[in-house]
């Protein structure tokens, strides 16, 4: 009872501290909504009262609402159509079909708008696809006002192989209601005038939404009693009869999902800033950031982990996990600023539930060999966890636009998840036994052959199997190689900047570049548009090393008379009487990306010299005369060309020095590269 107490008045104390630490934005709509589900049949049926404000500075004659059920509708819906009935390796179970049906949609004065429904395709013109629809207003609303509606509605929710729906008793309620789109103002991510950005629902895509406040019932069998979750704190939970109410609330937020299951193990935790965070990373980052230790203070959090009995045991490691996210994002970037968050453990059977994201509310995901000591060196967990969260910034508080740029919040956050995973866990994250970090697991896609489009593009139209690609690795190490170009200083201060000054707003990819520029002052236009907006793979190495001593002089020597022949005895000789060597090394650009480029060359005597190539042309020569002989050639020494394809042709040493064991360790980092490239593919 103390425990329940004190995580009471924490969540208090973390709801102030979030608000002082974090202002929420003003809602653009009110959701006050009750759904009751049937877990035998998979039903459910609701009544949403919707409160939404015109926040743009044109007026609108219609609504527009997403109906992402109906993507499960039939093989006809354009997500069927995309997927072929699979998405991440899991196949729709037999008779899965789920559906949303529209009964009832009226304003407060009791104008009827369920006449004119008519649904819409944007994207492809798909007439059996229903998860965009549109209702004419009886009148148009003005910039700053408000429409209230009434709207009744039922559906099924389908098994589970997407995102969401019902495993036996497991229940995973996400993308469930009739959710209002975005009616983007002009200027808003380059628009020119205002209008509904309202996409259908595609394999490879995810969401866009305005964050709004959400006070939502959910009515289920009594078995689920203390055993649901969902987006925000729970207010309110009763037992009437045979049935379960459970009442949550949250404010400021871009969706609303929720979670049952009877066999949920329920555990209470709490993120106390002055015991998780370590002090000296707190210190370390305030001097990168160029701000006062204490400006970055986190507020406490409450945390429920709602988790399968087989993974009792991964417990710790999924709040550790989230404890460490809390401090690796809200450091960097700022305070989580929400009280609660609830953490989703989905069971074997229904993993296409796992790793997703909600506000306030994350899917996991592991499995009972990683309680093995063997495979507790995989951290998976841990991987998934801190990734889950990190979208609370950016597909949450940045609510950027996943369908049109979904490197804006995969992208970035894969960034983030990777320093913090190598920061955090460095060595102890291992595969087979081999030391891998997440730095080079984001590195091993980077193949020329994966460079199929830009990275700024709708998601459905990236070539098929490579949405992955450009949405995850590439833009984390986009990123990385960009914080390699300016400096860690510059790159991490530009991006605080970025995410504090577009909470909530919607940014687009030239929003992105514009902040950036203004940061680190710099024009790095001519890296944003081939990184951003072109397919181009970035390849730079040696292609031959050569070094030749300088001896006998031979021919004809010109002098103030007529051209004699040499002696035969005589020996060209370097500045201090020894013989000279003359190196010759070939560059070469095997990528479309066009970068400046580092060479350094290395001598015999040890000493070393340093050129620049702006690599611009296909190939190009450096030649030197030095006493000392050539003993290798390095492109890009320092390593901050994190973008570049192959590292393994970066290097050369001069033919004679290299030893059998020499070559035989490049044909083991050879296979190495490509059993890691295997992996990242896989993943």
């Amino acid at each position: 009872m103390l425990h329940q107490v004190g995580l009471l008045l924490l969540t208090a104390a973390a709801q102030q501290g979030a608000l002082e630490l974090h202002r929420l934005p003003p809602p653009v709509y009110q959701v006050t909504m009750e759904v009751t589900v049937n877990p035998e049949d998979r039903t459910l049926r609701g009544r949403e009262v919707l409160r939404w404000q015109n926040t743009a500075t044109q007026p609108t004659d219609e609504l527009q609402f997403h109906l992402y059920l109906n993507a499960f509708a039939n093989d006809r819906s354009t997500f069927f159509r995309e997927s072929g009935g699979s998405l991440r390796n899991i196949g729709m179970p037999k008779d899965g079909w789920g559906f949303i049906v529209v009964d009832g949609i009226k304003t407060a004065d009791g104008h009827d708008l369920k006449p004119t429904e008519e649904f819409l395709q944007p994207d492809d013109g798909n007439p059996d696809d229903r998860t965009v629809v549109r209702y004419r207003l009886p009148a148009p609303l003005a910039p700053g006002e408000t429409v209230t509606l009434e709207i009744n509605f039922h559906g099924r929710l389908p098994r589970v192989f997407a995102r969401n729906g019902i495993h036996r008793d497991f229940i995973l309620a996400a993308q469930w209601f009739p959710k209002i789109a975005v009616f983007e103002d002009a200027g808003v991510r380059g628009r020119k005038e205002a209008g509904w950005n309202c996409h259908q629902y595609h394999a490879h895509s995810e969401f866009y939404a305005d964050s709004g406040n959400y006070d939502v019932t959910v009515v289920l069998p009594a078995r689920y009693s203390g055993k649901i979750g969902a987006t925000g704190r729970k207010v309110e939970e009763k037992i009437e009869a045979d049935r379960v109410t459970a009442r949550f609330v949250q404010e400021g937020v871009t969706d609303f999902a929720w979670t049952a299951d009877p066999r949920y193990v329920v555990v209470e935790d709490f993120f106390d800033p002055k015991r998780d965070v370590p002090r000296e990373k707190q210190q370390e980052l305030a001097r990168l950031l160029g701000v006062p230790p204490e400006e970055l203070n986190l507020s406490p959090v409450a945390i429920t982990l709602l988790l399968q009995p087989a993974n009792r045991a991964q417990a710790q490691r999924y709040l550790e996990a989230v404890k460490v996210a809390m401090w690796g994002y809200g450091l960097r970037l700022g305070a989580y600023p929400y009280p609660h968050i609830t953490l989703v453990d989905p069971p074997r059977g229904a993993m296409g539930a796992g790793g997703m994201e909600y506000m306030t509310f994350i899917t996991l995901g592991t499995h009972p060999l990683f309680n093995l000591p063997f495979f507790r060196e995989i951290r998976s967990p841990e991987g998934v966890t801190i990734h889950e969260f990190g979208h609370n910034y950016w597909m949450g508080m940045i609510a950027s636009n996943e369908f049109e740029e979904s490197w804006l919040d995969e992208g970035i956050n894969s960034f983030y998840d990777m320093i913090i995973m190598d920061e955090v866990y460095g060595a102890e994250q291992r595969f087979l036994g081999l030391e891998v970090s997440a730095f080079e697991s984001n590195r091993a896609p980077l193949r020329p052959e994966h460079y199929s489009d830009p990275m700024v593009r709708e998601s459905w139209k990236f070539r098929p199997g490579t949405y992955g690609f450009h949405s995850y690795p590439r833009p984390a190490v986009t990123l990385k190689h960009l914080e390699g170009l300016v400096g860690p200083e510059a790159f991490h201060r530009a991006m605080r900047r970025f995410f504090r000054e577009w909470q909530f707003r919607h940014p687009s990819s030239e929003d992105f570049i514009k902040s950036f520029r203004e940061s680190v002052g710099q024009d790095l236009s001519w890296f944003f548009s081939q990184a951003f907006y072109s397919p181009a793979a970035l390849d730079y190495g040696v292609r031959s090393v050569d070094c030749k001593k300088l001896g006998k002089q031979k021919g004809y020597v010109f002098g103030k008379g007529e051209p004699t022949l040499a002696p035969a005895e005589k020996e060209e000789k370097g500045s201090e009487g020894k013989a000279s060597y003359r190196s010759r090394v070939v560059l070469e650009r095997l990528g479309e990306f066009v970068h400046p480029v580092q060479v350094e060359l290395v001598f015999a005597d040890g000493s070393r010299q340093r050129h620049r190539w702006d690599g611009r042309e296909k190939w190009t020569v450096i030649e030197v005369v030095t006493p000392s002989e050539l003993v290798s050639a390095e492109v890009d020494p320092d390593h901050i060309m994190a973008l570049d394809c192959n590292r393994l042709n970066n290097s050369k040493r001069v033919e004679a020095l290299w030893t059998p064991v020499a070559k035989a360790v490049v044909h083991f980092m050879f296979w190495v590269q490509n059993v890691l490239s295997l992996a990242g593919l896989l993943g």
